[in-house]
């Protein structure tokens, strides 16, 4: 990884460290995405991992969450929030989130927070997804995106998160 891509990494990391919680609750926006105790939850792209240990308290020790970076200094950083948070219900992940090595329809809730506006370069991940969650899995996204009706219907949205069902 290069000495730019680690300062960036870095600096992303000081700002939802210090300045994004000021302005963002990550309780109120993953109950807007519908996360609920005993679901079993896979967050893409954690960075440095604002939401994922709020989530893994949300879904409690009946639930999971698997969360996905392709970056090496992110999924370091969230297991280090993992353990100085004592919570035993996640796994941080070095995978992309378009070819994710896990098993079909393991998820109940998928959430993309945080880089959506990308969300329309990311036909194979939304792909993924469709894969990866249930049948009438849900997939919430933050900010107004596009994503194929054949795949997922929209259910509606509570602030800037958009929740759609997965389409059979």
């Amino acid at each position: 990884m290069s000495l730019t891509n680690k300062i960036h990494f870095k600096m992303i990391s000081f700002v939802h460290e210090t300045l994004y919680g000021l302005f963002r609750d990550p309780y109120e926006a993953l109950n807007a995405a519908g996360l609920k105790p005993g679901q079993s939850v896979l967050e893409i792209g954690c960075g440095p991992g604002f939401f994922t240990v709020p989530a893994a308290k949300i879904v409690g020790g009946k639930g999971s969450v698997r969360t996905l970076d392709i970056n090496p200094l992110a999924v370091e950083r969230v297991r280090q929030k993992i353990e100085e948070a004592g919570v035993t219900n996640v796994r941080a992940i070095l995978t992309s989130a378009a070819q994710t090595g896990l098993p079909a329809q393991s998820f109940d809730l998928a959430f993309v927070f945080g880089f959506a506006h990308a969300i329309g370069g990311m036909g194979n991940i939304l792909t993924e997804l469709h894969r990866l969650l249930k049948p009438a899995g849900i997939l919430s996204i933050e900010g107004r995106s596009q994503v194929p009706d054949k795949l997922f219907c929209p259910l509606g949205h509570q602030g800037r998160v958009y929740q759609f069902k997965k389409v059979a």
